[in-house]
């Protein structure tokens, strides 16, 4: 649900270069500490979870609105360390597939991330007050599903809004005479700009959103708690 499907040249490089500023960042954090995180044991259920996950994303269930990506399963099973490495993983692929632009990558990465790492710890939580991993499961799985939806619409309202007047200065006492090239250009990026109503984008991915949540929420539970029964080992936070 949280994967941003913008090509390439829409978002302004500032928010998408940010987006691998903080990845980059990420994955030397995570090398250096790679062995206190204890996350070798789960390496190779990593290639497992890259695998479905990208099988998910190519099925829509409420086309063309919603697909689902198991990022909450893959923080459930892997962690909130290894469920980012995977994500990236098939964030990568999928871009070279047309699922998304390469400069939305690092972006794609964060907010599907933001839903894995978030399902892990409230599955924690909720496991503390149900005893049933399948009510932990489903909960968790929505709430992060929830949550990661407004982080994928404030990059969308980020990239989409015009913020470049926070990297100016000296804008307003610099005047510049604009050839008729330029201001042709000009009034084409304010017009496709006023197209785009974030408040109607927002609305659309809330409502049909609510109700692949449940859906998505639904069988990542069922995944789960098979899982727990003929490998429990493998969920090692409940």
């Amino acid at each position: 649900m949280s994967h941003i499907h913008l090509p390439d040249g829409i978002l302004p490089p500032w928010l998408w270069l940010a987006g691998y500023l903080i990845i980059i960042l990420y994955f030397l954090i995570f090398s250096k500490f790679y062995k206190r995180l204890e996350t070798g044991k789960k390496t190779a259920i990593l290639g497992l979870i890259s695998a479905l996950m990208l099988v998910s994303m190519s099925i829509e269930i409420i086309p063309p609105a919603y697909h689902m990506n198991l990022a909450a399963l893959s923080g459930i099973i892997l962690g909130p360390a290894l469920s980012v490495v995977a994500i990236f993983i098939v964030n990568i692929l999928l871009a070279f597939l047309g699922h998304g632009g390469v400069t939305t990558i690092a972006l794609n990465t964060i907010a599907v991330s933001s839903e894995a790492v978030l399902c892990y710890f409230i599955f924690k939580l909720f496991g503390k007050k149900f005893k049933k991993i399948f009510v932990s499961a489903f909960l968790s799985t929505f709430v992060a599903l929830f949550l990661s939806a407004w982080v994928s619409l404030g990059i969308v309202y980020l990239g989409t809004n015009n913020t470049e007047h926070f990297f100016e200065h000296g804008h307003e006492h610099n005047e510049k005479v604009l050839t008729h090239t330029e201001e042709n250009h000009l009034i084409d990026k304010e017009h496709s700009q006023s197209e785009f109503d974030i408040k109607k984008f927002m609305l659309i991915v809330l409502s049909f959103g609510s109700i692949g949540w449940v859906i998505e929420s639904l069988i990542t539970a069922f995944i789960v708690e098979y899982i727990k029964k003929i490998k429990p080992e493998i969920i090692d936070n409940y």
